[in-house]
């Protein structure tokens, strides 16, 4: 199987994560291990956990309702796809022009195959789910309000610092990342939309069944 590179496009609060998820568990069920998921919104938790002074700066740009900067978050997906798996799920990458010709360019270097899934939901649906969405204090799973306590690892919960902005990172969706669908398509071997109220795990086994067939 050529390597390939799944690129997991959608609104904030779509569902793209959980769809990753999803993938990943059903990859697993089909005795798939060798791949890897990229998640810019772990790499720069990551880096604000750390606190070192990029981490510092990033979470500055968070809690304001922002996008980190494309070289920041460029750089730090740079050193992830340079990883060796024959799968890779990226998850909020790449997001504006900008971020897409430096996708581009470093996956024609790498030679592997670009498929892209956009989780098509309406913004009403996104509301609704962030409004109930909860992440972990302790180990940063995130969850839904109506679980109560992380069904994790018991830890309490609190809203996610990037969803208390989510109106002002739908507005930056729409301006910034939305448009660059068309052409991520065109440099793609493969593109599906998937409709964002269908349930997640129906919707990945079925992509898995495809993507491996």
């Amino acid at each position: 199987m050529n390597k390939k590179i799944i690129v997991l496009f959608g609104a904030p609060g779509s569902g793209k994560g959980y769809l990753g998820d999803c993938i990943k568990e059903e990859l697993k069920n089909a005795g798939v291990n060798d791949f890897m998921y990229i998640s810019t919104g772990d790499l720069l938790r990551a880096e604000i956990k750390a606190q070192t002074k990029l981490g510092k700066e990033i979470e500055q740009i968070v809690t304001a309702g922002k996008l980190v900067g494309d070289a920041i978050v460029s750089e730090l997906v740079a050193k992830a796809l340079c990883e060796p798996h024959t799968i890779k799920l990226i998850d909020g990458y790449p997001r504006t022009y900008w971020q897409l010709d430096d996708f581009i360019t470093a996956c024609n270097k790498l030679g592997d195959d670009i498929i892209s899934v956009m989780r098509d939901t309406s913004v009403e649906l996104i509301r609704e789910r962030v409004a109930k969405r909860r992440v972990c204090k302790s180990c940063k799973a995130t969850h839904s309000v109506d679980d109560g306590c992380c069904p994790k690892c018991g830890g309490a919960s609190e809203i996610r610092k990037d969803d208390a902005v989510i109106e002002a990172r739908l507005n930056e969706y729409e301006t910034n990342t939305e448009p660059i669908w068309n052409e991520l398509v065109i440099n793609s071997s493969a593109a599906l939309v998937v409709d964002g109220s269908e349930e997640a795990k129906d919707v990945a086994k079925q992509f898995v069944k495809l993507l491996l067939d």
